[in-house]
């Protein structure tokens, strides 16, 4: 099964059973109930199997990055559940439940039903910062550290609600089939939270800055690692990086732009955010560091025999890390465009040129918008040494940018045979 095919099935797989299932099983357990009680009670079981789905993807398991095609289709999917968790959950408080006295009347099945309606605004709050980056029409953005605390917030308040599950059980039977799936989510979501807060803990490598280039166009960052254990990683991954030092310990996602023989690792980072350019001001040499990864499935060499890259500004980084693997025995016909706003704001040239040296399959091409205006699918059309209708299109930059291409390739009657980027957002 091709990879795409095995992500459309995974997928439909996660939604029969955190929607199909639990709702199914919530009309089964409430046939001979109200009609406005079966749907509000489908939508607070549903959101809260969705939200067990959605810690168990944030443990990042490798066999579910591979399935999905990458961790930035996990991250994807992982959005979107959490958007559809927080519609459902309005839903569940809107419509409401009239249980007619039936709410066990223990001090533990009370104090549960308090916990839950105390929870359900920091639910609502923590679901909206999860997936809102900016407020429309101003000049703000939620802080990278109030959505990292939000979300592990999301795990303390799904503990709750299970709390809340465990002990209110009406309208529903103890022993019922939802009854014993709802407490399965409970300890998949409770266990996948506890992972993610501890388990990281192995999975980080110890590491120490080397190196600090503060390029016009990014900061380069290098780390070695602190004894024998070293991150594994291939040509196109990101991984987590944390530095210790105030304003910089929570860990963010960076590809690499180099992995060498040694260990060390190269970050090629711009300045976009808070972090990066406080990270930009305060890195130094000999700070310590954790990395983990690395992730994602960016990968040329599952491509076809000819490709076109597209590398916009510090979009560049991972086909520097392809250029590296790129041996004088390549048998790829590659052609890289590498698009900048100034030639001084080129990261890693020298490093595309030993590549163009040592294989005659492939070839670049600087583009400089400010000598040659914007970069368009007719430079692609026009000057590329390989048509790109019978290749393959790799993509790493700003996402309109991408759109505009692919757009006018089809207007051109030159769409490519495939189209891989990496639609990964962490937030």
């Amino acid at each position: 099964m091709r990879g795409n095919q095995l992500t459309i099935v995974f997928n439909v797989f996660l939604a029969f059973i955190s929607v199909i299932l639990p709702a199914f099983l919530t009309y089964v357990a409430l046939a001979s109930n109200t009609t406005s009680n079966t749907i509000a009670l489908s939508c607070g079981v549903v959101a809260f199997c969705l939200m067990a789905t959605n810690l168990f993807l944030a443990t990042r398991p490798p066999i579910i990055e591979r399935i999905m095609g990458g961790l930035d289709q996990v991250y994807f999917a992982h959005k979107w559940i959490g958007i559809s968790t927080l519609v459902l959950v309005i839903a569940h408080k809107a419509i409401g439940m009239n249980l007619d006295g039936t709410i066990l009347t223990r001090e533990t099945a009370s104090l549960a039903k308090e916990v839950a309606e105390f929870v359900f605004p920091i639910l609502i709050v923590l679901l909206s910062i999860s997936f809102i980056k900016r407020i429309p029409k101003l000049p703000f953005e939620i802080p990278y550290q109030f959505w990292r605390m939000g979300h592990r917030l999301l795990g303390i308040v799904f503990m709750a609600l299970v709390f809340h599950q465990f002990f209110v059980r009406a309208p529903i039977e103890a022993n019922s089939l939802l009854s014993n799936y709802l407490q399965l989510a409970a300890v998949i979501g409770v266990f996948s939270f506890l992972y993610t807060q501890l388990g990281a803990i192995f999975r980080r490598r110890k590491y120490q800055i080397s190196f600090i280039e503060k390029h016009p166009a990014a900061t380069i960052i290098e780390a070695k690692p602190k004894g024998s254990f070293k991150i594994k990683s291939h040509p196109g991954n990101f991984a987590f990086l944390s530095i210790a030092r105030k304003g910089l310990r929570e860990p963010h996602p960076f590809t690499i732009s180099q992995a060498r023989e040694d260990g060390t690792i190269q970050f090629s980072i711009r300045g976009l955010g808070d972090f990066t350019k406080y990270m930009r001001d305060n890195v130094q040499a000999g700070d310590a560091a954790t990395i983990e990864g690395g992730y994602g499935r960016f990968d040329y060499r599952r491509g076809t025999n000819q490709q076109i890259w597209v590398g916009g500004g510090i979009g560049i980084t991972p086909f520097l890390a392809f250029c590296d693997s790129i041996q004088n025995d390549n048998q790829r016909k590659i052609h890289l465009y590498y698009c900048v706003g100034k030639a001084e704001e080129a990261v890693g040239l020298k490093r595309i040129e030993a590549a163009a040296e040592r294989s005659k399959n492939f070839s670049y091409t600087l583009y400089v918008s400010a000598n040659e205006g914007r970069f368009s699918a007719k430079h692609i059309v026009e000057n590329s040494p390989i048509d790109i209708s019978s290749s393959s299109l790799w993509f790493c930059g700003p996402g309109p940018m991408r759109e505009a291409i692919v757009v006018d390739l089809k207007k051109a009657g030159k769409s490519p045979k495939g189209v891989h980027y990496e639609k990964f957002e962490f937030r």
